[in-house]
């Protein structure tokens, strides 16, 4: 029983630490709207750029990551937040295969093979929080 109590927690406590969000930057009062936008060109208003946070590998689904985005926003007291996702190759996987056939007469035989190369790439979604002038 208190193995498995052990166990629980420390599954928590991992599951916690691996989804934790990282701020750099300056907070302000907090605020309750927070503008959306994802290219730095949409923004009308005048802005000083607060400070930045990213999510990398972890994340469930791009909108849970978004909204928990716009919640540390809100905490921070910024009034837009600037998104970007950046997709990074850190390496290649390669299978290859092979197949032998032989004709009835036992002479000939075929062989053909194949390979397949992918890509391994992990999405990061980067924020920028920005403050209205």
């Amino acid at each position: 029983m208190k193995k498995s109590i052990l166990i629980f927690l420390f599954g928590i406590f991992c599951i916690s630490k691996s989804y934790s969000q990282k701020y750099f930057g300056k907070s302000y009062t907090p605020t309750q709207v927070i503008d959306e936008f994802y290219d730095i060109a949409d923004v009308t208003k005048g802005y000083t750029v607060m400070g930045k946070t990213e999510l990398g590998k972890g994340f469930r689904s791009l909108e849970k990551t978004q909204q928990k985005i716009i919640e540390l926003a809100r905490k921070k007291g910024a009034d837009a937040v600037i998104f970007t996702m950046e997709e990074e190759v850190f390496g290649t996987s390669t299978s290859s295969g092979g197949n032998v056939s032989q004709k009835k007469d036992g002479k000939k035989a075929t062989v053909a093979s194949s390979s397949t190369t992918t890509d391994l790439k992990e999405k990061t979604v980067k924020a920028t929080f920005i403050k209205y002038k």
